[in-house]
């Protein structure tokens, strides 16, 4: 019996001690008070599209969520309230941010086809009864689509529908972690099943393909193909060393594809290399632009016109950027006719890549629109290891458009098939070698 009472009194401790754990990870009612505040004064002064304030009144949405930054009970709670705030701004870079997620995901992943979510990996263990390509049709017996509109979309940043749709099937399972969602799936065969799993459970999965930022090969013996995968900064001489490493055998190729299919982003620097090689400038064309405040100027705009803006709060800067140099000796050069990779997945730094080859005209773009982050976030930190990132700067196309609610379009767009992937095959990459052959003959 005492024996029976110590096990008890050990669970019970083990439960209190990971309560108070949570408990103390939540920062205090003050505290949370004053970061939601801290977040509202810079969206005001520094957010660089104000005339999203006519949409969304900032004052008001400010007012609406202290009680809810009052009323939370734990990080993940928080977390959640503060991300839904920064998601009414729709732009890219305007969210909340954080190295150590207070939420968790089962052991499963998706990708997409449009509406269509099929699972892409999952855990061994449930991998018989539903197997990767199985079609998700309901989350807890709600059509999928219907739950990431309602339960998802919420707190997802995005600028425009195509990435806010494709990033919220990125995020559709991440939740509470312990907490338990039903899945109801279509397996390849047909087959309706149902399975219910818990956020946070870590299982080995049947896909346990390494990560590499960058990999090389030759197709079909004259077709240098590059799958830069990311350009986080603590990638670049990784990046650098493999690219440099296979340049005498692209230079043989008669043409090259470079595939930069949900590439989010990271560091410029990182693909600056590659970028000299393929091309003879490394500068964008277009105008970066971020707000300015003159008080005076804002006083007198209050009654005289010339200085309306500044009273709007809607002046803008030209931001000049110091053009990039680069010493990339000819026999590094890589001339060949050239063809980019591109989906929604591809954001922010891996995007000035993208409209860098499209504004020079170096390459064709083959795929879906990127995601439209063409800005520059300013960091402030919170509580613990979250984050706020506000878009402070904004990037405006040679021809005066701006891409963040459109992405960078490609020349040629094709979507993703979802039977040929069944077959193992790549539809986009087969198109892009289909037109390459064109562009070599």
């Amino acid at each position: 019996m005492k024996k029976k009472t110590s096990i008890l009194l050990i669970i019970l401790c083990s439960l209190l001690t990971s309560r108070l754990t949570a408990q103390n990870d939540l920062p205090s009612r003050e505290k949370r008070i004053y970061e939601l505040s801290l977040i509202w004064k810079e969206m005001n002064y520094n957010f660089v599209f104000p005339e999203m304030f006519q949409k969304i009144n900032l004052d008001s949405l400010y007012l609406e969520y202290l009680p809810k930054v009052e009323q939370v009970s734990n990080s993940y709670e928080y977390f959640r309230v503060l991300s839904e705030f920064m998601a009414h701004f729709n732009e890219g870079h305007t969210r909340i941010f954080t190295d150590k997620r207070p939420d968790d995901t089962p052991p499963l992943d998706v990708i997409n086809f449009g509406e269509k979510i099929i699972i892409s990996n999952i855990a061994r263990g449930m991998s018989d009864k539903i197997p990767i390509g199985s079609e998700i049709l309901k989350i807890n017996d709600i059509s999928a689509v219907e739950f990431i509109k309602d339960s998802v979309y919420p707190y997802i940043s995005a600028g425009n529908p195509h990435w806010k749709f494709d990033k919220s099937v990125s995020e559709m399972f991440y939740g509470a972690p312990q907490s338990a969602v039903k899945i109801t799936v279509k397996t390849p065969q047909g087959l309706e099943n149902e399975i219910k799993m818990v956020y946070g459970d870590k299982e080995e999965m049947v896909d346990t393909t390494s990560f590499s930022p960058i990999k090389i090969k030759i197709l079909n013996d004259s077709v240098g193909y590059i799958h830069l995968a990311s350009c986080q900064s603590n990638y670049r001489r990784t990046i650098d060393s493999v690219f440099i490493s296979w340049i005498p055998q692209l230079k043989n190729c008669k043409g090259l594809i470079v595939d930069v299919r949900g590439n989010r982003g990271g560091s410029t620097q990182t693909w600056l290399m590659m970028a000299a090689c393929l091309n003879d400038s490394v500068n964008n064309h277009g105008t970066h632009f971020s707000r300015k405040h003159v008080p005076t100027y804002k006083m007198w705009g209050r009654t005289y016109e010339p200085y309306n803006d500044y009273y709007l709060g809607t002046a803008m800067e030209e931001i000049r950027n110091s053009p990039i140099t680069t010493n990339i000796p000819d026999n590094m050069k890589l001339r060949q006719p050239l063809i980019i990779l591109s989906n929604s997945f591809v954001g922010s730094a891996t995007e000035w890549f993208l409209a860098l080859m499209k504004e020079e005209g170096r390459a064709t773009i083959i795929g879906s629109p990127s995601a439209g982050c063409l800005t520059e976030p300013m960091v402030i930190p919170l509580s613990g290891d979250l984050s706020a990132f506000i878009a402070v700067k904004k990037y405006v196309n040679p021809d005066g458009s701006q891409s963040n609610t459109t992405g960078i379009l490609p020349d040629i767009e094709i979507q993703r098939n979802h039977k040929e992937y069944l077959k193992g095959k790549d539809n986009v990459l087969e198109r892009a070698i289909e037109e390459l052959r064109k562009l070599i003959e």
